[in-house]
């Protein structure tokens, strides 16, 4: 019944995963999208395509990927692109470590006492805001998240699909929101700063130069992400019927507690995860691995590139010690076979990430992605309106990009040249601009087929539904987009038309 349901639904929503379901495996798709490239560039580059690059006056021209000296160079570093890709340094070693928590025992123990919470929406909102939260962990959050909250929604009987729309969903269009300055406001203030200096050499910037807003938009995309899974994704899911049979429907009779022994492993794990945050909190003394470097903060030594390492360390000491105190790890040995078949579960996205890497790589060296961002900032000058909407319209503007340019960093780097300085003629601090940033940044990474983390989503989803497809992930991710972006959008314009400082010392106009 609920499959006849799912082939008869209707709807824009149902219309996207129609359509979406005839997007390839992504194997196919980055095949097709270097492929693509590879044309692209060659005739664009043999017409001379080109650009004036607006800070710089660098003219940028179209790099044809297909001449002998480009494809000896691909076929030359097609392994390291690999191997350097981004997610292939986070995934593996996050879930080295998320194996020991799991196969121990830990997580489940966790998820019995979150169950025994009857509050809907409470747990739903302890959820969103450690999504939001979560990219304080970096990329580790798309991989360790939504399993854990998947786990959890089925254990109190709630479809475990919602919850890993909600975890995914929460880490994505909140990734430019955080209660703490992190690692990603300490890099963007750098980039912002070399452009603001091209018009006013005097300018400072640092990386609570947008924490007021971004703080307060922390609590706004939380309620935001709740009521999406509540009001639209979770109802949509039951009329579907898709996920349905592996909702644990669990009664008040049914709710298995802790037992001794788990509760004095939950307790020995603690202690456990407490004693490491000392841990590494004492190591970003001087002296110390995590010291803030000569002219730095904390935030821009070694802590937070040490992430997926901390992520892999909590959850295996934590694990271990669970382990131990409930007899489910007798000795160090025991550790190995469940990492062993952890690892086995990435086959997929190993493979993935081979022809991911390679489309992005030439998708970056042929120059395309740099001509679309400064023709879409062309596009704005051209516009002429007032500061406030000009902000909004940035975030539309980078939320487009970004369908294109994963790497925050990297994207930063080349739009900051051209977006700060534009920005700073038309009146609007860069502190403004570089919060803006950080809300187009996210709103499209949990719709955009690219990004590698959405096989990683797939592969969660289709262990409780194999009807699951790319289209039925981005179907429910569209929700959190386009009310998280409209939500965002009018809250950046009213706290700029309010005059609100954007951080400490920075308001949101010059």
């Amino acid at each position: 019944m609920s499959q006849k349901k799912e082939i008869g639904a209707s709807g824009f929503y149902s219309w996207v995963e129609r359509v979406g379901n005839k997007i390839p495996h992504p194997v196919y798709l980055f095949l097709w999208l270097l492929v693509i490239t590879f044309i692209a560039s060659y005739i664009l580059g043999n017409t001379g395509a080109s650009v004036v690059h607006p800070a710089t006056q660098e003219v940028i021209k179209v790099k044809n990927m297909i001449s002998a000296e480009a494809i000896g160079n691909f076929l030359k570093d097609m392994g390291s692109k690999w191997m350097n890709f981004a997610p292939m340094i986070t995934v593996p070693i996050c879930t080295l470590g998320l194996a020991i928590a799991n196969h121990s025992g830990l997580l489940n123990s966790t998820l019995k006492v979150a169950g025994a919470s009857k509050s809907k929406w409470s747990m739903t909102l302890v959820v969103a805001f450690i999504g939001v939260n979560a990219n304080l962990a970096g990329d580790a959050a798309f991989i360790v998240f939504p399993p854990l909250v998947a786990m959890l929604f089925q254990s109190v009987g709630r479809n475990p699909l919602a919850g890993i729309f909600l975890a995914f969903g929460s880490v994505c269009v909140g990734f430019g929101a955080n209660v703490l300055v992190g690692s990603a406001d300490a890099s963007l203030a750098g980039l912002t700063e070399a452009a603001a200096k091209t018009i006013d050499p005097n300018f400072v910037g640092n990386p609570a130069m947008g924490w007021y807003f971004l703080f307060i938009s922390t609590f706004v995309m939380t309620a935001v992400c709740a009521y999406v899974c509540i009001r639209i994704v979770e109802p949509r899911l039951e009329k579907s019927g898709l996920g349905m049979e592996s909702v644990k429907q669990i009664s008040e009779g049914d709710y298995q507690p802790l037992t001794p022994e788990e509760s004095k492993g939950l307790k020995a794990s603690l202690i456990a995860l407490i004693l490491f945050f000392v841990v590494v909190a004492l190591m970003t003394l001087p002296g110390m691995p995590f010291q803030a470097p000569e002219g730095g903060t904390v935030m821009t030594g070694l802590l937070f590139k040490s992430i997926p390492t901390l992520v892999f360390l909590m959850f295996f000491i934590t694990g271990y010690v669970y382990g131990k105190v409930v007899g489910t790890i007798k000795n160090f040995g025991d550790t190995i076979p469940m990492m062993q078949k952890e690892l086995t579960t990435l086959g997929s996205f190993l493979l993935i990430c081979f022809f991911a890497a390679q489309f992005i790589a030439v998708f970056s060296d042929s120059n395309i992605a740099t001509i679309i961002a400064i023709l879409g900032g062309r596009f704005l000058q051209s516009l002429g309106l007032p500061g406030p909407v000009l902000l909004g319209l940035f975030v539309i503007v980078v939320a487009f990009i970004n369908l294109f340019m994963g790497s925050a960093n990297g994207k930063w780097a080349l739009i900051s040249a051209i977006f700060v300085p534009m920005f700073m003629m038309a009146g609007i601090n860069p502190a403004a601009t570089q919060v803006a940033y950080r809300i187009g940044d996210g709103l499209t990474n949990n719709i955009t087929p690219t990004l590698p983390y959405l096989a990683i989503i797939l592969g969660y989803a289709q262990e409780y539904d194999m009807r699951a497809k790319t289209g039925t992930v981005i179907s429910y991710m569209l929700p959190y987009t386009f009310i998280a972006g409209i939500i965002w959008i009018l809250f950046l314009v009213v706290w700029a038309l309010m005059g609100l400082p954007m951080g400490p010392g920075y308001g949101p106009f010059i």
